[in-house]
């Protein structure tokens, strides 16, 4: 890699990990967030293939067309090719963590620096990473879902503070297991189609939405809920079905994901299929509700 390249991914390094370490979160989360940036620092220095075998969990999944196991993937990838003829980067930028301290997520930019002509950044976007700590207490990423962009923005210029996400007291409901939520969120996706043929589409999908919602999107810059009034319809005549494949739920049964596949049908009959995946984490009052929603359309073949 050329000297000035690694000098300058170097000092964005160090720099996102002091100014994690400023912000007011957790230890618990501080962990999660030092997990990510560890993470990134072994992908520049290492390689990609290298760094996932490294921190994905077995079991993990990233997203190649559909989700994929991580280290099967990465495994026929290694060892990667030196000089390394690009590196992927990123950093966390805000993330939340379960009352369990046993799951986490992160969201943030990545971008992609080649090494060949032209150099610089040849690719960017933005990522929903799922954390998960293991039975040595360590923590692994679970779940990789990135959504690229047709060009960086300046909101891809990393070294930026990382945000907490706004912490509140939960009324977490008496019972069940977190395998009993995770079918309750699952059932919500399967009766959207219903629940929105009934209140329209968009009006739907915002009942479920906090206020302090991300919406994601392959080729959009990230939004608050109201980005979903940009590909959502709005009124009756649309229609937006969930097909859910899997997720988890934290032991504290507070916080929770979800993935699977999404047919989205405009007003005018236009259709659009492709993957999805919300962040779940309940209200004050203990209802859940979507704090990251993200959307891979299967028109785009560029994947990351």
């Amino acid at each position: 890699m050329p000297k000035p390249i690694l000098l300058l991914l170097s000092c964005l390094i160090l720099a996102g990990g002091t100014l994690a370490q400023d912000a007011r979160m957790s230890r618990t989360q501080l962990e999660v967030v030092e997990a990510e940036r560890a993470f990134a620092k072994y992908s520049v220095e290492n390689g990609q293939p290298e760094a996932w075998l490294e921190f994905f969990s077995d079991d993990g999944l990233i997203f190649k067309g559909g989700p994929v196991n991580a280290k099967e993937f990465n495994r026929k990838l290694v060892p990667t090719a030196r000089p390394f003829v690009g590196v992927l980067n990123w950093e966390p930028r805000y993330g939340d963590i379960a009352q369990a301290g046993d799951m986490g997520y992160n969201f943030g930019p990545w971008i992609y620096l080649s090494n060949v002509e032209p150099k610089g950044i040849s690719g960017a976007g933005y990522f929903i990473t799922i954390w998960k700590k293991q039975a040595d207490g360590k923590w692994k990423e679970s779940f990789d879902f990135g959504t690229p962009m047709s060009k960086p923005s300046a909101d891809h210029k990393l070294g930026q503070p990382f945000v907490p996400a706004r912490q509140y007291k939960i009324q977490v409901p008496k019972g069940g297991s977190p395998a009993e939520e995770l079918l309750r969120l699952t059932d919500a996706e399967k009766a959207f189609a219903a629940n929105a043929a009934a209140n329209g589409v968009l009006d739907t999908y915002l009942e479920q939405i906090a206020e302090e919602a991300k919406v994601l999107r392959i080729a959009m810059l990230p939004g608050d809920k109201t980005a979903l009034r940009s590909f959502i319809p709005a009124g009756k005549e649309g229609a937006l079905v969930f097909a859910p494949i899997g997720g988890d739920v934290a032991r504290s049964r507070d916080l929770g994901y979800t993935y699977g596949k999404y047919e989205l049908t405009q007003s005018d009959s236009k259709k659009e299929t492709g993957y999805y995946t919300h962040v779940w984490k309940r209200s004050e009052t203990g209802k859940w509700l979507v704090v990251m929603a993200g959307f891979r359309p299967d028109q785009y073949t560029r994947q990351k």
